[in-house]
This record gives structure tokens, C-alpha cells and sequence, in this order.
């Protein structure tokens, strides 16, 4: 067929309207301005990640145009065509002439198209090796991210885990002094990392993110790239921390914005065990795909939105359609302020919290009695502040005596854990191994720490297998009397 000229091609692109043709083939819904549907792109299962934006909206505000928030996918009519239908870009212009009654290289409109190219199977999804994870944690203390993390005023309990907190959540460093926020799935396997770039000390939003530096994924590094070959893999973005589920199987989970919060709040409560966090990265991430592993296993989900993004959780929260995920307001009730702002998320609140001892929550109502507290809303963290939601499976006296003894001893890992673990890139996402050698730490009575006086905790090298004077596994192995009984049984 002869080449189809540019006029007939701008005429067609401009009668064309996405949400004609996009009907052709999906179901749509309106949804206010736009149209929504199940997305032809992936394995899609919520009507919601699919959007269409109408020829009426101007194109200033991308008007004529489809997009999928899980999947990326995105573009115009003909666009829709190539990718969805898979065809040729000739073909593409003629099937639209045909359905808008402009002649094409003189192709009869009654010119049908051909079947379309039979799909490419899926690419197999991206592994990063484990051992990747335990070199960026030793350069965890080159962090700018680091370094304001342990400049925070926290209480003597928070300070003693702060290393752990790092650890299990695998925070790493990269060479130019970036913080790495690994994500990890929740059968330990990791699928990508986070690079972002954080302002430091002397600047004054020190502690901030540098916005001017873009977040980088490890898989786009120089070198990276080259052995990862990430364009011959699907990439998977696991919510920040969901290594911990299986770790903590009966915690409630509480999904934050960034990987900061995360860290922040982690910190600031202790009990993992009772209460986890984790990260979506962003509320584009927020999605049924990442949400699912926590929906299946019927965890119960508490979504804390910045200040001003609490109507858009409700509604990424509706979308869901679990009545297990449920978006928290009650922390900024009762200890959000003006002069937080109204971008403020929950770390801000806690950080100034951590500041100022004196504070106090507002009382709020509670199922229609003025002046009680929601006991949802109250937890006691080791700055004595009541701002945490009770587990569901807690009795209230359950979980006041628990307070009392957080309140006492720290917290769990406070209480039980002798050291802080080896860095070792198998046990940092195999809980059984981490279990095993947490057994042998206590009953060895390894070193609790090789900080020397006047040393800051950045200035401290992370615990590895073959620091100077500390016994390796091995090597505790080999002299511990339950492993030479074992020994001698084999002979």
C-alpha cells in the first residue's frame, strides 16, 4: 500500500477521541471529568488504576489521553491501538479513518484489519542478589539520611535500638552519600532499592529530601544496569518493609508515605512485633498490586496520609474495598498543630513531639462522650505519649499492662537481644536463620557494642562477621557444647 500522507494522518489523529476508541475495547465508568476501567495493559482487577481523560478536557491538562497508575501505560488513541491491539502504526490511521469516515490511501471503508500480533509473554520479574543489600548496609553510616537520624533527640530506650531499626528495615548507604531504601518482598527476595539524596547538616532543611536531585532506582546505576539488564524484567515495587511481615506475623501494619515515616516511627514505638511499619514510596505506589499480600493474609491496615492527602487515601482506601484497610485520622486530631503545617505527615508531628516533653494530646470525642479518648487513638511510646491505635486482638487490659512494661524494659527487642545482629546478607531475609543465631548471641554473650567513648553512632563501623574481636558464627560453632554433642552423635 502506498504511504499514507501527513494530511490524512493529522486529520485522523485529530478527529480521533480517545474515549471512543478506548469503548471499543474496555468497559468505562465516569468518574467525575474522566473515565475509568479495568487496564487492557496488565493483569488488572480493580476498576480505578485505568484512566481516561476525554477529547473535552484541553490538552494543556492532558486532554484525549489514557493512563494506568499500576502499570505506567499511557499515550493517545493510536497510541492505545499499537499497544493494546498491537497494531502497526498504518493500520492504527486506517482502522481510525474507517471508524470516523475519512478515506485512507484509498482503502475502502468497509477495509477491515488484520488480526492483530499475538502478545509477547510476560517478562520474568527482576531479582537483585541478597549480597547487594548487605554491602549498601555497611555504607549505611555514609548516609546524609543516617546522620540526622541519629542527631534526633531520642529517649535512652529509642537510642539503644536505633542501629536495629536501620538493620531490620535494611537501610543502606551509596558511595556519594545517598540513603538506600531497600524493597524487599515478603518472601525475602529483593526487587528493587530507592536512592534519595537528603540535605546535610548545616543547610537549613537539613534532614529534608534534596527534591532537586530526582529518586534513582539501583537498577539505573552505572554498572547496575549493565548486570541487572532490567528492560528483560518486569520490575516490582513491594511496599518499604514487607520483608517484616512474615517476621511479624501478628502485627498490625501501618502503611505510611515515605520511606522516612517508616523509619521514624519504627524507631519511636519499638514494637515491631505489635506494631509494624511500611512505606508505599508515594501515593501512586498505593495500589491494589502492592496492597494484596496484606489483604490476602487478612492483616489488619491502618493508612496514615499527610495532612493534606487524607481525602485522597480515603478514597485510594475505598477503592481497595477491604474493610481491613482503614485510613487513620486520630493522630493529627489530637497532636497535629498549626505551626506543622498543612503538608506535615506523621514524622514531622513525632520529631517535634520528641522535642518538646511537655507536650500533651487534645482529648478528642469518643463515640459520642465529650472529652474521652478514643482508645484506638492511644498507645504509650517511650517519650510517654499517647498517640499510637491498639491492636484489635488486644483486651484493653491486655494492652495497658503491655504499656507498662514498654514503659519498664523498652521494648521487645530491648529486652531479649544481647547484640546487635551480624550483617549477613542470608540471615538479613531468612527469619528462621535470624532466629537460630539469635539463640546462640544470648546464650554466647557476644560484645553488646564496639562504640568507644566519644564516638558518635556514624562514626561507629556496622557490625559485621569479621570485626576485630568478635567471634565469627563459625567459629562460635565450633566450641559451642550443644553443636559438639550433635558432633559426636554424627560420629
Amino acid at each position: 500500500m502506498p504511504k499514507i500522507s501527513d494530511d490524512i494522518i493529522r486529520a485522523v489523529t485529530d478527529a480521533a477521541k480517545i474515549e471512543d476508541v478506548v469503548c471499543d475495547f474496555v468497559t468505562l465508568r465516569k468518574a467525575g471529568v474522566n473515565m475509568t476501567g479495568i487496564c487492557p495493559f496488565h493483569d488488572d482487577q480493580h476498576d480505578g488504576n485505568f484512566i481516561v481523560r476525554p477529547s473535552s478536557i484541553s490538552e494543556k491538562n492532558h486532554g484525549n489521553t489514557y493512563r494506568c497508575f499500576v502499570c505506567d501505560a499511557k499515550g493517545g488513541p493510536v497510541q492505545f491501538l499499537m499497544n493494546a491491539e498491537h497494531m502497526s502504526f498504518p493500520d492504527a490511521i486506517r482502522y481510525l479513518g474507517k471508524k470516523y469516515c475519512i478515506e485512507v490511501d484509498n482503502v475502502p471503508l468497509n477495509w477491515t484489519p488484520p488480526p492483530p500480533r499475538p502478545t509477547p509473554p510476560p517478562l520474568p520479574p527482576l531479582e537483585i542478589p541478597r549480597e547487594w543489600v548487605g554491602r549498601t548496609m555497611k555504607l549505611a553510616p555514609m548516609a546524609t539520611f543516617t546522620t540526622w537520624y541519629y542527631s534526633l533527640p531520642w529517649s535512652i530506650p529509642q537510642t539503644s535500638r536505633m542501629a536495629r531499626t536501620l538493620w531490620e528495615y535494611c537501610v543502606g548507604g551509596w558511595k556519594d552519600g545517598r540513603v538506600v531504601f531497600w524493597q524487599i518482598d515478603a518472601d525475602g527476595v529483593p526487587r528493587a532499592a530507592k536512592l534519595m539524596a537528603f540535605y546535610g547538616p548545616g543547610h537549613l532543611k537539613y534532614g529534608h529530601r534534596n527534591k532537586e536531585q530526582h529518586p534513582g532506582w539501583i537498577y539505573n546505576q552505572d554498572g547496575c544496569r549493565q548486570r541487572l539488564n532490567p528492560d528483560a524484567h518486569t520490575i516490582l515495587k513491594p511496599l518499604f518493609g514487607s520483608h517484616l511481615l512474615k517476621r511479624y506475623p501478628k502485627a498490625v501494619v501501618n502503611v505510611v508515605e515515605s520511606e522516612k515515616t517508616a523509619i521514624i516511627m519504627a524507631n519511636y514505638y519499638g514494637s515491631l512485633d505489635t506494631q509494624l511499619w511500611l512505606a508505599c514510596g508515594g501515593l501512586k505506589f498505593l495500589q491494589l498490586e502492592s496492597m494484596q499480600p496484606l489483604i490476602d493474609q487478612g492483616r489488619k491496615v491502618w493508612l496514615w496520609p499527610d495532612k493534606d492527602g487524607i481525602d485522597k487515601w480515603q478514597e485510594v482506601a475505598d477503592k481497595l474495598g477491604s474493610p481491613n484497610v482503614q485510613v487513620y485520622t486520630k493522630f493529627f486530631d489530637t497532636c497535629w498543630i498549626p505551626e506543622d503545617g498543612d503538608k506535615a505527615d506523621a514524622a514531622d508531628i513525632t520529631i517535634r513531639i520528641m522535642g518538646d516533653p511537655t507536650f500533651t494530646p487534645r482529648k478528642i470525642e469518643a463515640e459520642g462522650q465529650q472529652g474521652e479518648t478514643d482508645p484506638k487513638a492511644t498507645a504509650v511510646s517511650d517519650h510517654g505519649s499517647t498517640l499510637h491505635p491498639k491492636p484489635e486482638d488486644m483486651t484493653d487490659t491486655e494492652w495497658f499492662d503491655h504499656l507498662e512494661i514498654m514503659k519498664t524494659i523498652g521494648n521487645y527487642e530491648v529486652a531479649h537481644m544481647n547484640d546487635d545482629p551480624f550483617l549477613d546478607a542470608e540471615e538479613m531475609t531468612d527469619p528462621e536463620l535470624h532466629r537460630r543465631r539469635e539463640i546462640l548471641r544470648q546464650r554466647y554473650n557476644f560484645n553488646k557494642s564496639n562504640r568507644t567513648k566519644g564516638q558518635t553512632p556514624c562514626e561507629v563501623e556496622v557490625p559485621t562477621t569479621d570485626i576485630e574481636g568478635v567471634k565469627s558464627v563459625g567459629e562460635v560453632l565450633q566450641d559451642h557444647p550443644l553443636i559438639t554433642q550433635l558432633l559426636q552423635r554424627n560420629e
